[in-house]
């Protein structure tokens, strides 16, 4: 298994790059910048180490860059995984809507099944129906194992889109200061408020 640096409270992920398209997909346009596939990947291969109860700390390393470069990788990553995190709320949704769909047709089918029976309607057609009954109920189980995956998968989104990003010319493991390690908390929290109310607004649109 591989080795998570855990200090106070806090979970970090270093990365060393050299410059700007290290993190920015080459290809992006100003406004419309876009993580690279490579970063985005080491990123999510490390966290998918550190338990979802800890907030990751994303330290960048090298580049030298800018305050405005610095902005741009900031609103990249957030936007990034925010959007990631919005996917999988919307995913929910619809698994909720199937969800809520196929059992009511589930009664529905059950409760002809249960007349038929109850006026002895031993029929072809009665059977065929306590088929139908069993495939939907089947259909119902698979659906609510796919729901806690999701809930599983939404947790891992959320973790990511409200991480802390740090910028340094070089790497260093010394101790983070308990003061720091409050701010960079905090810092995270914020970043879940406003997660949170962009879930509102997907659920409003859904």
């Amino acid at each position: 298994m591989r080795e998570i640096y855990i200090e106070n409270g806090l979970a970090f992920i270093s990365c060393k790059v050299n410059n700007i398209n290290d993190i920015v997909d080459r290809y992006s346009v100003d406004g419309y910048e876009w993580l690279d596939e490579s970063f985005a990947r080491y990123i999510e291969s490390n966290a998918a180490y550190i338990p979802t109860e800890y907030p990751i700390v994303l330290e960048i390393i090298g580049g030298h860059f800018s305050a405005e470069q610095k902005n741009t990788i900031e609103e990249t990553i957030l936007d990034y995984y925010g959007l990631a995190l919005g996917d999988k709320q919307i995913e929910l949704y619809r698994n909720l809507r199937r969800i809520i769909l196929i059992a009511l047709i589930s009664v529905l089918v059950a409760g002809v099944a249960w007349f038929l029976d109850a006026f002895s309607y031993n029929t072809i057609f009665q059977e065929s129906i306590m088929i139908l009954v069993w495939f939907f109920v089947e259909d119902l189980v698979e659906l609510i194992i796919e729901r806690v995956d999701l809930r599983e998968e939404k947790t891992d989104a959320a973790q990511l889109a409200s991480v802390a990003i740090r910028f340094s010319d070089k790497f260093n493991d010394d101790p983070v200061p308990d003061e720091e390690a409050e701010e960079i908390i905090a810092e995270i929290f914020d970043n879940d408020q406003e997660e949170s109310s962009d879930e509102e607004k997907v659920e409003l649109l859904n």
